[in-house]
């Protein structure tokens, strides 16, 4: 039944934790082979969930990912041959179940027997070669370290800037879960992380007048600064969660137009933020003639090494290449973003992610100053990131003109 029940997230409620413990181990599955977002897909796999299960399930997902390459040496070290010699659902269940016995609060036969018997209700004759691999996992020392495990290239590069103490306070810090935060639209004091507006909300309904939203991206969106009657420009804006704060600042007399080169995206981001202007573009050949803009947001698009606490598979997918590629097209769409600023404007610069090259790297050939925000000076831009302030990595940079 719970192998029915999971199938394209077709269930109204969870009653046992193994038909829960079987929709984790799909959505694991689903984020780890078809390249999906596991914040994205957590949360529509939980969406008709009590609070208690959709609980129950996120922790599972997000514990599995987070602690993916240690459960996969434990699986590997059970079964005594390679994970690709094992069938994909099985595994996936598998490491749901490693993770349990390896993290979780269960007695380690408790915690064997729930996971052969997740095993068995996906496919019974692997029931017995799981009760084998799981009985060697338990047989193992529990992990001690409690940081990501980060790629190579990441870690030298992060060692070099802020040197091992921080690079490893980032990795732990990156594998917690973050709280829930929600900006007040109307503003207000100072709130979480010393952020106006970032207010952290308890599990529930959204408070009237609120919407979710990470206090780094709330950050962003304070020091752009816009203005009633301003005409402001928001790059790369899909899917318009920084659009919105944008509309909050300019009022009714301003005029916000948002950008985006991605079609599909700007269709559904228009839903979401219709008061908005929206323009299918490319930052790097914005249709806009030079000085047209009181106000310009480049929240350009990056690796997301930022945004590990809630996207941890990010880590197993971006590669050393990528960020170089990244970062050329940042440069190339800041350097055009400038042109658009016309007299006494100001421009911000800012992406959420750590790595040197998208970050230092690109700011640093252009005039900009750190934003006035809680958390590091960064050459010249400003670092939030969970280790320092509990909120996403985000670096922003100021123009001034």
């Amino acid at each position: 039944m719970a192998e029915r029940a999971t199938s394209r997230f077709r269930h109204r409620g969870v009653s046992d934790p193994l038909e829960a413990r079987a929709i984790s181990a799909e959505v694991v599955g689903r984020v780890l082979r078809s390249g999906a977002y596991s914040n994205v897909l957590a949360q529509k796999a939980t969406a008709n969930l009590a609070p208690r299960d959709r609980a129950r399930v996120k922790g599972l997902v997000f514990g599995v990912l987070r602690r993916l390459e240690t459960i996969d040496k434990a699986i590997q070290t059970g079964a005594q041959r390679r994970l690709d010699s094992l069938e994909s659902s099985i595994l996936d269940r598998l490491r749901v179940s490693g993770f349990e016995i390896l993290y979780g609060d269960l007695p380690a036969a408790v915690a064997v027997s729930a996971g052969v018997d997740l095993v068995r209700a996906g496919n019974p004759r692997a029931a017995g070669l799981a009760n084998a691999i799981l009985r060697r996992v338990s047989s193992l020392d529990r992990p001690s370290s409690t940081g990501l495990i980060l790629p190579t290239w990441l870690v030298m590069g992060l060692e070099k800037e802020w040197g091992t103490e921080q690079t490893e306070d980032f990795a732990r810090a990156s594998a917690v879960e973050p709280e829930r935060i929600v900006r007040v639209r109307d503003g207000g004091a100072d709130g979480f992380a010393g952020i106006s507006g970032a207010v952290a909300a308890e599990p529930g309904p959204i408070p009237d007048g609120s919407v979710v939203q990470d206090a780094a991206s709330i950050g962003v969106g304070n020091v752009v600064e816009a203005g009633a009657g301003m005409r402001v420009l928001d790059i790369a804006a899909a899917p318009g969660g920084k659009t919105l704060h944008l509309i909050d600042q300019a009022g009714t007399d301003g005029v916000v137009i948002a950008m985006d080169r991605h079609r599909r995206r700007v269709s559904d981001a228009a839903r979401r933020v219709p008061d908005a202007r929206w323009v299918v573009a490319d930052g790097t050949m914005p249709p806009f003639p030079g000085g047209s803009f009181d106000r310009v947001l480049l929240d350009a698009p990056c690796s997301g090494l930022g945004t590990l606490r809630r996207r941890p598979e990010i880590r197993l997918r971006v590669t050393e290449s990528d960020v170089k590629e990244l970062a050329d097209v940042q440069r190339r769409m800041l350097e055009k973003a400038l042109e658009l600023l016309a007299p006494g404007g100001r421009l911000v610069y800012s992406v959420c992610t750590v790595t040197p090259e998208e970050t230092v790297g690109v700011a640093g050939a252009f005039d900009l100053q750190p934003a006035d925000l809680p958390g590091m000076a960064w050459g010249n831009g400003r670092l939030l990131a969970p280790h320092l302030t509990s909120t996403d990595g985000m670096f922003v940079a100021v123009h001034q003109r």
